[in-house]
């Protein structure tokens, strides 16, 4: 069992030595992407959400 597991550890410290790991402005640049689609998203979803919190009081008020 310990020969399994120490050979499964050696697999995974190989199979890391092999990754193409991204340079740190093309992670930065990635992150900041992210960053402002979330921020464009959660904007326009509360945009909608009061517009339609809106239709429903005007709707329920009659």
């Amino acid at each position: 069992m310990f020969r399994r597991l120490r050979q499964f550890f050696k697999d995974v410290i190989a199979e890391f030595k092999r990754v193409q790991w991204p340079t740190r402005e093309a992670t930065i640049k990635s992150t900041s992407v992210v960053v402002c689609v979330s921020l464009v998203v959660a904007l326009y979803l509360g945009i909608a959400d009061l517009g339609l919190s809106d239709i429903m009081q005007m709707v329920i008020a009659g």
